[in-house]
């Protein structure tokens, strides 16, 4: 019996080592940011407000415009079907019937370890009011960014706040912010809500904010405002500004 006893002790002993092994084995993964530290993302648009938010709507797709209940002809991507961008689409924040854009108090608890949502937050609302909320709306999509996993690139996703904010009479400054940046570096070994034994589960973890998505969304947004037409005021400041460099 006591030989008995002491077999079972050591299977026992044996099998809460391997759990624990397992379960602190997601501590250990090597993963890698090869990419700089977050910081801001930002650039002057030569137009107004509205101009800028027009800008910004002909860059991406927009979501309203996809779900719109009077469209008869198949939705077209402005992204081929390789961009990751063909997946992402825009929310408006005055958008009553679409309200994905989240509110602040869920921006605060849902942003992860990412430090820059505290930043965007801090903004006063008031100047908030013409953002865009740039988001994959299915949770499921992940593409290759700045985060390595054991040597290769590890999937990633991320939201992203479009912040536009008038500077002067012909200027629109945009900030770009990232929202729960997330990356997926394998299985572990744990519980699942949908099953009774422990289960592989995907391993997916909160993240700091990437710089190469951020300057990519703003650069999208600078081409686009270079081949939009320049507005009557526009003109007319440029006209101005020749006139005076012809007289000096």
């Amino acid at each position: 019996m006591t030989r008995i006893r002491t077999i079972v002790s050591v299977v026992f002993a044996l099998l809460l080592g391997s759990l624990i092994v397992v379960a602190e084995y997601p501590r250990f993964k090597r993963i890698e940011k090869r990419g700089p530290a977050p910081d801001s993302v930002t650039a002057t648009l030569p137009s107004d407000m509205d101009m800028a938010v027009a800008t910004v709507g002909a860059t991406f797709n927009d979501w309203a415009d996809f779900i719109a209940p009077n469209r008869i002809s198949p939705y077209r991507n402005r992204f081929p079907d390789g961009s990751k961008w063909s997946h992402l689409f825009l929310f408006r924040k005055s958008d009553p019937q679409h309200p994905l854009f989240p509110p602040d108090e869920e921006i605060l608890f849902d942003r992860g370890v990412d430090d820059l949502a505290d930043r965007y937050v801090r903004i006063p609302a008031e100047l908030r009011m013409s953002d865009l909320y740039l988001y994959e709306p299915s949770g499921d999509y992940f593409w290759e960014s700045e985060y390595f996993y054991q040597g290769r690139p590890a999937k990633f996703r991320s939201s992203f706040f479009i912040h536009l904010e008038a500077v002067n009479d012909s200027g629109t400054r945009v900030e770009i912010f990232e929202y729960q940046p997330t990356i997926w570096v394998g299985e572990y070994f744990g519980m699942s809500a949908h099953a009774v034994l422990p289960t592989m589960l995907h391993d997916i973890r909160p993240a700091q904010s990437t710089t190469a998505e951020r300057k990519e969304v703003l650069q999208m947004i600078e081409e686009a405002a270079t081949r939009r037409p320049a507005t009557p005021l526009q003109r007319e400041q440029r006209q101005r500004a020749l006139g005076t460099a012809a007289h000096n």
